[in-house]
């Protein structure tokens, strides 16, 4: 049975002729005939009764025409959902990030895309940087949050933030009088940490191990927000990503001390899969990289030193 005899069938039983019937749907009368006699032949029942020209629905075709009718109302409702979808009238978009972008990262561009598609559910789920490619490859999220491009074909993905690790304490603490500190400044001074956060703890361990530093840890916490207050009562100092103590550096409540070993990159990655990227998936990967445009142009202009290779690339384009 084919969604097109139903309209057919619908035709006659409205007009109660072929002729008109025929008219109404764009056939000629005899493609009609057969398309009615073909749908009777499916069904092993006759659907209308003719008499002297007029035609007249049959018990079978009295219970077909209210089927037919939820049918065809059930593809124009589906047909209509999809166009929605499309339009991002309706739908959800599901997003695994790390802390450090699901906290920071994420809520100014959520706001910017429930400002554009208010219809448009947002689920993110919170997820370990080892477990987020697998989640996007196994269809349990639509895009994710990674700190490189991942190494799945399968998987593309589109730079959207460039950061850097900031060694941060309280204003109370000793070295906050310093401008700047070398490494061996840090042996033995108390540090907290994140232990949740295995790429910012290997920054720190390796940092120190490379140059025969002690790192005296006093502290492993859960969070971020859990370190930097042990860090606002001066427990210890912390290195942390700079986009996670933003806005206490710009208040003061903590100070920024130099160390020239941490002016490396930090970058940002959505991955998505190649085969298969949500409309809405994909205006969020654009809202996030014209904020990241914007903020390299503002780099440029305050001539601070220029992102590596890694953190350009393809930046007017998905890197798929």
């Amino acid at each position: 049975m084919e969604l097109v005899q139903l309209e057919h069938f619908l035709a006659v039983a409205d007009e109660r002729t072929f002729t008109r019937a025929a008219e109404r749907v764009f056939r000629t009368q005899p493609a009609l005939s057969q398309s009615i006699k073909k749908l009777e032949t499916e069904l092993g029942a006759s659907l209308f009764m003719r008499d002297n020209g007029d035609v007249s629905l049959t018990e079978a075709g009295s219970l077909l025409k209210d089927y037919a009718h939820r049918m065809l109302k059930l593809r124009d409702e589906a047909a209509r959902s999809i166009t929605q979808l499309q339009n991002l009238e309706i739908g959800t978009l599901t997003i695994a990030a790390h802390e450090s972008a699901a906290l920071y990262l994420l809520p100014n561009a959520i706001l910017r895309f429930h400002q554009l598609f208010p219809d448009v559910k947002v689920c993110v789920k919170r997820a370990r940087l080892e477990e987020i490619p697998h989640m996007v490859l196994n269809r349990e999220v639509q895009i994710g949050f990674l700190k490189d491009a991942p190494a799945f074909q399968e998987l593309g993905s589109a730079d959207v933030h460039s950061d850097r690790m900031s060694l941060i304490a309280s204003p109370k603490h000793r070295l906050a009088e310093h401008t700047g500190v070398v490494l061996k400044d840090l042996d033995r001074v108390p540090f907290v940490v994140h232990h949740l956060c295995s790429s910012t703890d290997e920054v720190v361990l390796r940092l120190f191990s490379q140059n025969g530093i002690h790192c005296h840890v006093v502290a492993e916490l859960w969070s971020f927000e859990n370190v930097k207050s042990f860090v606002l009562e001066n427990v210890g100092v912390a290195i942390v990503p700079r986009i996670t103590v933003m806005e206490e550096l710009r208040s003061g409540s903590l100070v920024e001390i130099a160390l020239p070993e941490l002016s490396f990159h930090r970058g940002t990655v959505m991955t998505f899969r190649r085969d298969c990227i949500s409309a809405a998936a994909g205006r969020l990967i654009e809202i996030m990289r014209s904020k990241y445009r914007r903020s390299v142009v503002t780099a440029s202009k305050q001539r601070t030193p220029p992102l590596s290779e890694s953190a350009s690339y393809e930046i007017e384009s998905l890197s798929v």
